[in-house]
């Protein structure tokens, strides 16, 4: 297996058959764990050894849960919790997804007439949830510097 990225289209990559196909909003797709890989060396601070074990790590668990369909989404839930199992807090906290749950949005959604009407909401949700993460990323780097 090529976590890299490299050969990752290769016929005898055995293990392919194994993982879930992904869903996205442009359509379904074959798994490919250089995306994570990749993800984590651009959007982290993270090494190349340990960006390899971390995604190998979740191809393992994403093998094991036996899982037909998944979603980026849960994908990089999944990444954030091998993230912390790994000591990664402020890469956790660098790699996390912002945004409202389903339920929240459907919510929102639901009880809102014009959907036009909410998108300053939501856009004040995102960016304080930002704020909120940026902080913490600031204070930890600040704990890591003393």
């Amino acid at each position: 297996m090529s976590i890299q990225g490299r050969n990752i289209d290769h016929p005898e990559a055995e293990y392919k058959k194994f993982l879930p196909l992904v869903h996205t909003k442009e359509g379904t797709y074959i798994f490919h764990p250089g995306f994570i890989y990749q993800s984590l060396l651009k959007e982290t601070s993270i090494s190349k050894s340990d960006a390899q074990k971390i995604t190998e790590q979740v191809v393992r668990f994403l093998i094991s849960a036996n899982l037909k369909l998944i979603t980026a989404p849960l994908i990089r839930e999944v990444v954030n919790v091998h993230l912390l199992k790994n000591g990664f807090e402020t890469e956790r906290l660098l790699y996390t997804r912002i945004g409202l749950p389903f339920y929240d949005l459907r919510e929102i959604l639901n009880n809102t007439n014009d959907n036009e009407d909410v998108i300053p909401d939501l856009m004040n949700w995102i960016i304080t949830e930002y704020h909120a993460v940026n902080k913490l990323i600031q204070e930890k780097h600040r704990e890591e510097e003393k």
